[in-house]
């Protein structure tokens, strides 16, 4: 019997199938005296599954779906066993597995200490495990990292007594990914431990935007989590006829189930064929009469919409609604607004036939019906970085919270907590704006979109740190005099496959990795830090706002790490960092950007001649003229020495070459009372498809080589 080479095959499709097997098509399975008589007299066999075990097990309703089902059904086809499925959170599963009450369970690993109640088959998929933490939680080097953290683990999980035994962790268990994960997100707990398949899956069905890697699991003895069939050791059949029902599964079998469901690489990414929506002939004459569907959408709430800067509808129900032309073959408009006021008021007007996101009301319900949802992501609260995380909505009354102007949460929230002192705003950057003033003490939105923009325009100044418990599940809202309109957009949104919400989601959400530093400066300053908080924990614990103490001091900590101590712009490992993501995206989407390196003219001059510290004043006030000039999106960084450096996302060749020379001509005008007369060499390049971000700086960087030997204060581009 082979033993599966699953790292190969699931990744390669390179590993070989049996002597029996073909490449497609079902093989049959031999089975000998004792496995048939298994058969003759067990009609059924009992597996206990997990419920809501992503994208092993995506629907626990009594047929369940997913790879692990898909893959029974073809185990049942080659070996006439049939399975009578029964779904639990994995505690559960396990127990009944072990005490008898079934005769299977799918998704469990090797451990030792189950070998007593346990046969086991080949692994039929592997998956590393992870740490898994929040954006603010700093650099993580290992397992000691966590010390004294609440860290959630699945209970019963294989390596739950490894983790106790190698750390002084603080484990936290759960049922379900679901429940942990959310744990994460609003702050329940520091970390989690689980394999990346899961949580990636779990992070993209919710739109969590605020959860990234910090490393794998170094835990000895635990290298992956192989996830077999378990069998009862009073069954050995069954034991016998699953392996030979697994080793029947042909390379183009496992390559299809597993494309299906993993997302291994090898297959698109975008969202393939129009799926087929069957209209009814009162449906179809709408749409042939209609010409055209006008839609609202909400021109500020990304990731899930917006208008871009071309005026074009962008984000995720810009995606969904790509497939709804597809597949009813009618062409969705957008009507122009600047706000979310404006697009429900152009609704009510009739301007316009639906609203592309939208989550029922009772308000609603009196002029819009609702298809099934389609996206659903948390509601949370986001306040300034210093508050501490709040364990619920009450803590909240009697303090100014902004809340988004005829959103659907508002309503029900004003229903729920009529304590709440809420304070409509025009949009998300309105509201976070006013927490960033402090004008209103938080703002509740969606994780989504408050993630979205912390990571974009707030990042340091704003977080997340509290739950409403409350979730918001969008679909489409039609008009009610549009019932035909509401059947159409219902198949529509029926239509859309498992796969492709994952495509969409993996565009606009996606699990971020922590890329480590290790500065020797870095660990000294944090080692000072340390040794002086230890040194007045004793009375620091007494006091009400330690947590704010302790959160302002690591962030202080946190930027020291990535900004220049002389001019407090990002430093070189921060701009490499910047570049690398910067590469990506624009890989990713097609898009371009610039690179400008600047060198101050003559700056060893200036150094002899006035000394180092003029030079010291140079570099600053250098700086000082750079950031009046720079535009917000711009990121600004000292590459070493005399030279800065400045990424310029979105640019062209001529916005970029006419920028420059903006700056140029600011250096040259501006006063340096040190120095008298400065002026800069500047070497600029776009990045071209393709490019590494080192071939990128070499081309700026011969591109300022350019500028000097022709003499200085001047600009070329390469």
């Amino acid at each position: 019997m082979k033993r599966l080479c699953l790292s190969l095959l699931l990744l390669l499709g390179a590993c070989l199938a049996p002597a029996s097997a073909q490449e497609s098509g079902a093989a049959s399975v031999a089975l000998d005296a004792k496995e048939k008589a298994f058969l003759e007299s067990n009609p059924s066999v009992r597996v206990a599954m997990m419920i809501e075990h992503p994208p092993f097990t995506v629907l626990g309703d009594g047929s369940g779906s997913g790879f692990e089902h898909e893959l029974l059904h073809l185990i049942a086809d080659k070996t006439g066993l049939t399975f009578e499925k029964s779904f639990g959170p994995w505690g559960e599963s396990f127990r009944r597995f072990r005490d008898g009450e079934v005769d299977m369970i799918s998704s469990i690993s090797y451990s030792e200490n189950r070998s007593a109640f346990t046969l086991y088959t080949e692994p039929y998929y592997e998956l590393p495990i992870f740490v898994f933490v929040r954006d603010d939680f700093g650099d993580y080097g290992g397992l000691s990292d966590l010390a004294g953290q609440r860290v959630g683990v699945i209970e019963d999980i294989f390596y739950v007594d490894a983790l106790e035994a190698e750390a002084d962790l603080d484990l936290v268990r759960f049922d379900t990914y679901q429940e942990m994960t959310h744990a994460l997100v609003v702050g329940e707990i520091d970390a989690l431990v689980q394999n990346l398949t899961n949580i990636n899956a779990v992070i993209k069905r919710r739109a969590y935007t605020n959860i990234r890697i910090a490393g794998e699991l170094d835990l000895p003895g635990v290298n992956e989590e192989d996830l077999r069939f378990g069998i009862r050791p009073d069954q050995p059949e069954l034991h016998s006829i699953m392996q030979k029902g697994l080793d029947a599964i042909t390379p183009a079998e496992w390559r299809d189930l597993v494309s299906r469901w993993l997302d291994v690489r090898g297959r698109q990414a975008i969202p393939g064929a129009a799926p087929t929506v069957s209209l009814n002939a009162a449906e179809r004459d709408y749409l042939d009469t209609a010409g055209h569907v006008d839609i609202c959408i909400d021109p500020n709430w990304m990731p899930f919409e917006r208008f871009d800067e071309n005026g074009e509808h962008d984000g995720i129900s810009a995606d969904y609604f790509a497939l709804f032309e597809q597949a009813l073959g009618v062409d969705f408009r957008p009507l122009p607004v600047a706000t979310w006021s404006e697009s429900v008021e152009a609704l009510k007007a009739g301007r316009c036939d639906l609203f592309s996101l939208a989550m029922p009301t009772p308000e609603r319900e009196a002029y819009l019906e609702f298809t099934d949802s389609y996206i659903q992501t948390p509601l949370v609260v986001a306040t300034q970085a210093e508050v501490a995380f709040l364990d619920r909505l009450d803590d909240l009354e009697g303090r100014k919270i902004a809340i988004p102007a005829l959103y659907a949460f508002a309503e029900l929230l004003r229903e729920e907590f009529p304590d709440l002192d809420l304070v409509e705003v025009a949009d998300i950057d309105a509201g976070l704006d006013m927490v960033r003033r402090g004008e209103v003490f938080g703002y509740i939105g969606t994780l989504a979109t408050i993630g979205y923009k912390l990571q974009t325009e707030y990042s340091g100044e704003l977080r997340i740190t509290g739950d409403t418990d409350k979730s918001w599940d969008m679909g489409v809202a039609v008009r009610k005099d549009e019932p035909i309109l509401h059947g159409i957009m219902q198949k529509a949104v029926s239509s859309i496959t498992e796969e492709q919400r994952r495509e969409i989601n993996n565009k606009w959400i996606s699990v971020r990795y922590d890329e480590r530093v290790d500065y020797t400066l870095l660990w000294q300053v944090t080692a000072v830090f340390g040794l002086l908080m230890l040194a007045g924990l004793a009375f620091f614990l007494k006091q009400a706002n330690l947590k704010r103490q302790l959160e302002a001091a690591y962030r202080q900590t946190e930027r020291l790490a990535v900004t220049d101590k002389l001019t407090d712009v990002y430093n070189r490992h921060k701009l490499d960092q910047v570049l690398d993501d910067e590469t990506r995206k624009a890989e990713r989407y097609d898009e371009t950007f610039g690179v400008i390196i600047l060198d101050i003219d003559h700056f060893k001059t200036i150094n002899d001649r006035f000394g180092h510290r003029a030079g010291d004043a140079v570099l600053r006030e250098f700086v000082e003229v750079l950031r009046r000039n720079c535009r917000q999106t711009d990121i600004l960084g000292r590459w070493g020495g005399e030279e800065f450096l400045i990424i310029t996302p979105h640019a062209d060749k001529s916005t970029l070459i006419a920028f420059t020379e903006k700056l140029r001509q600011a250096i040259e005008a501006a006063p340096f009372p040190e120095a008298g007369h400065v002026t800069t060499s500047i070497g600029a390049s776009l990045y071209r498809r393709g490019d590494t971000s080192d071939a990128l700086l070499k081309r700026a960087d011969d591109a300022l080589y350019d500028a000097k030997r022709q003499g200085r204060n001047i600009v070329a581009f390469r």
